[in-house]
């Protein structure tokens, strides 16, 4: 299909030099304006090699590269270089281009995830509760150690030092914290002893690395970033320093109303500063090509989870029928994988809607089949909480009943003046002494 630009993506594509800002909400055309341009200049002659798309997951780029790559019909040269990459495939061959410039040896290592929990799990069993006096007492905890490992993560993707960290800390009153400050201090000398990065620490290497190379001819001639509205600081520096060596044209796109990956770590402040940082022309996408004339939106409340549960897969399976939208193009969003998620999955089952699990897969206790036991080992193993399990375990495949027949037990229960629990007694789940 030939793309029809709207006269604001007719600015994006006639952009030749300079930086541009593009926003706009969702369903405007920002990621398809970029392919679009990506494309054309490939086709006018740019080299793919010094061209990149920067997009933010690794499922994005797989999207976009075959959106390429359809658009381009592979016919040009120079396709397998294809520059589809995220931030970190990003920095990783920058600080490959500045180890060479360099002259060192190799670039710096990057460490796993996991070695970089192992690495941290074991500085803190090496450390003596003296030397941590707020926390002392987790040090050979792991969830503790998963904790500072995403610290020195988060602090390294705000571009912290360890100094900035305590002056922090000291204005704040949190003593805890400079513990934490003198802990990032002495990993990141670990790592540099090791010469190893890890994976927030490549994209703020990387963005030193594009510092220090202001002068030398500039490895991309074109940028292009998506979901721009998710960068971190460190993300912002490393572009700029790209932006600085010399390119000819950067177009960043994103939307402040999308960004909602502040807990791991991003921040709308480069997509709000972009203009000035980058000294860029400012588009503003407006008309919506994925729904023409607006979403519909609307709400409904549920007097309990399951209730919800059982709506949202009504609405689906509404959608799909009547309005005619394939499964794929239907999506249900989820604040976090709790203890709910395993509900909506097996509704989901129970009305026959097809789905797929996001990219990590689920969480074990988040699987309708583990849900169950989870909830009767609880009952077993703390009876303080059993009224405020009982209607989830009523509702649960162990007993199979409807919410409306879960809350009419307790309720009875409870008009009986016995206590919640006596309605999974009632319902015959349990017999009366293992309700007790």
């Amino acid at each position: 299909m030939t793309f029809a630009p709207d006269d604001q993506q007719a600015r994006v594509l006639a952009l030749r030099s300079g930086a541009m800002v593009v926003t706009g909400p969702a369903g405007t055309g920002k990621t398809a304006v970029l392919v679009e341009r990506f494309a054309r200049l490939l086709e006018g002659g740019a080299v793919a090699e010094r061209t990149a798309l920067v997009v933010r997951t690794g499922r994005a780029r797989a999207a976009v590269r075959e959106a390429v790559l359809s658009r381009l019909g592979g016919e040009l040269p120079g396709l397998p270089a294809l520059r589809v990459a995220t931030v970190h495939a990003l920095a990783r061959q920058i600080l490959g281009e500045g180890a060479a410039v360099s002259r060192l040896a190799e670039p710096p290592r990057v460490l796993s995830a996991q070695e970089q929990f192992d690495l941290v799990a074991e500085l803190l069993e090496s450390a003596g509760p003296g030397d941590w006096p707020a926390y002392g007492g987790m040090l050979r905890s792991p969830g503790f150690a998963d904790q500072v490992r995403q610290f020195v993560s988060r602090a390294q993707e705000a571009l912290l030092s360890p100094d900035e960290l305590r002056e922090r800390a000291g204005a704040a009153g949190r003593t805890g914290f400079l513990e934490l400050a003198d802990f990032y201090e002495r990993y990141l000398d670990v790592l540099d002893a090791i010469g190893a990065v890890d994976f927030p620490g490549l994209v703020r290497a990387a963005a030193r690395v594009a510092e220090d190379r202001r002068g030398t001819d500039p490895p991309f001639d074109h940028l292009l970033v998506d979901d721009y509205q998710d960068a971190t600081f460190a993300t912002e520096a490393l572009l700029a320093g790209l932006a600085g060596l010399g390119a000819t044209s950067v177009v960043l796109a994103g939307d402040l109303g999308s960004h909602i990956l502040s807990f791991q770590g991003t921040t709308d402040v480069p997509l709000r500063r972009a203009a000035r940082t980058f000294v860029a022309e400012e588009v503003e996408l407006r008309e919506c090509h994925r729904a023409p004339g607006g979403p519909a939106l609307g709400a409904w409340r549920a007097p309990h989870p399951a209730d919800q549960h059982a709506a949202v897969a009504r609405a689906l399976r509404r959608v799909h029928v009547e309005d005619g939208v394939a499964w794929r193009d239907l999506a249900v969003i989820v604040r976090r994988q709790g203890p709910g998620l395993g509900g909506l999955l097996r509704a989901l089952d129970d009305a026959g809607v097809p789905r797929a699990t996001p990219e990590r897969g689920v969480r074990l206790r988040s699987e309708p089949a583990v849900r169950p036991f989870l909830l009767a080992l609880r009952w077993l193993a703390d009876g303080g909480e059993r009224d405020a399990l009982v209607e989830p375990l009523l509702t649960s495949e162990l007993a199979g009943l409807s919410p409306a027949s879960a809350r009419a037990l307790v309720r009875a229960a409870f008009a009986g003046g016995g206590r919640g629990r006596a309605g999974a007694s009632a319902a015959g789940v349990l017999d009366a002494a293992d309700a007790a």
